[in-house]
């Protein structure tokens, strides 16, 4: 990835976001749910990556603030221009950070590792031999980097009512707009 280092990893990603929902308004889009990152160093893969002094990679987790630290302006700016759009931001961050403080209230005992174990060996963040674990709903990761599906269940189902998650309004509303 060729990145320029006098621009912040924040706002190197974000321009492109923000150029590719600009064609998907050209192309007729008028509502859109855009979701920030989550605390990309609590994934099993970047923890396997690194010995970390805390849970998390604290320098990964910065980088994804960083980018998403520009996503609720840069909506905001995007509605201000496109007629007529809705844009709301689930904040994914907040979603795994209120997991990750209390798992056991959202039915999860396992927010370190993944369902199916890593090829450490390989160094890839898939399956090993394809084998997962016997129940997917105890843990937050399905493999060394994506959610499992009770993840994604709680992220939305918590945008659909929470304007605490889903910003400035919740899904619900959005979809009504």
């Amino acid at each position: 990835m060729q990145y320029n280092a006098s621009l912040d990893m924040g706002q190197y990603l974000a321009e492109p976001l923000s150029k590719r929902l600009q064609m998907l308004y050209d192309l007729g889009g008028r509502k859109f749910l855009v979701s920030n990152v989550l605390p990309l160093g609590c994934r099993p893969f970047s923890i396997s990556q690194e010995t970390p002094t805390t849970r998390c990679v604290e320098r990964l987790n910065k980088l994804a603030s960083q980018f998403n630290s520009y996503l609720p302006q840069m909506l905001k700016d995007l509605q201000s221009t496109l007629s007529g759009s809705k844009f709301v931001l689930l904040d994914v961050y907040k979603v795994f950070e209120d997991v990750f403080s209390k798992p056991a209230s959202y039915g999860i005992s396992d927010i370190s590792h993944s369902c199916c174990a890593i090829d450490s060996v390989k160094h890839i963040p898939i399956c090993k031999n394809g084998e997962v674990c016997s129940d997917r709903n105890q843990y937050a990761f399905f493999d060394a980097i994506h959610p499992t599906e009770v993840m994604n269940s709680i992220m939305i189902s918590r945008c659909l009512n929470d304007s605490s998650v889903c910003k400035p309004i919740n899904l619900m509303k959005l979809v009504k707009a």
